[in-house]
């Protein structure tokens, strides 16, 4: 019952990264019914994996895959990198959720590519596409901004007080996962902290 549990909670996880918070909250505290134990623990800056470039960092956590055109290099230099990513959408899906998942996308990978590699500026695009026909993007909704990892500090600093990027993930049975810190970026302050972004 404990590995059912297990490999549902994960799969759920995984789905949700980006999409709607309702579906679950990835640091809640879970417990399995026969220990009642904490799944989830924090992590420190020394634990927290790294990566030598975004698109390692992107292809490791299978958020977004180039054979599912859900993510495409524009250019491969990490002094100046320029990415699309997309997030698949259905038909008669609200326009405000989408534009929340346009939005949620971009703060997610910034953040998460100013937490797990040395990049200090990243470009992202991002675009929605069908998900029934992967050929077709939702250009009505792409958005684009460039983010340098001192606008990043920033609001890091106004929001948690600490520059330490490894507060936004937390250990899920030995995978890392975004913390509720990471879900305040989201979620909670996304309109915000996606302006600030943007500025």
């Amino acid at each position: 019952m404990k590995k059912i549990l297990l490999v549902f909670t994960i799969s759920l996880l995984f789905k949700s990264c980006s999409e709607n918070k309702s579906n679950i909250s990835i640091t809640e505290k879970i417990k399995t019914p026969a220990t009642d134990s904490l799944l989830t623990k924090k992590i420190d800056s020394s634990e927290l994996t790294k990566y030598n470039s975004v698109k390692e960092m992107l292809e490791d956590a299978n958020d977004f895959s180039i054979e599912q055109g859900t993510l495409k290099l524009i250019n491969n230099d990490e002094n100046d990198l320029k990415i699309q990513i997309s997030k698949t959408i259905v038909k008669g899906e609200l326009e405000k959720s989408i534009n929340d998942i346009v939005k949620r996308d971009i703060v997610y990978v910034a953040f998460q590519a100013f937490a797990q590699t040395p990049i200090n500026k990243i470009t992202i695009t991002s675009i929605p596409i069908d998900y029934d026909d992967k050929n077709k993007y939702y250009s009505n909704f792409k958005k684009t901004i460039t983010v340098t990892r001192e606008q990043a500090n920033d609001i890091m600093e106004n929001e948690f007080g600490t520059l330490d990027y490894s507060i936004l993930f937390t250990d899920l049975n030995g995978i890392q996962v975004p913390s509720d810190d990471f879900g305040k970026l989201k979620f909670d302050n996304l309109d915000k902290v996606f302006k600030q972004l943007s500025n």
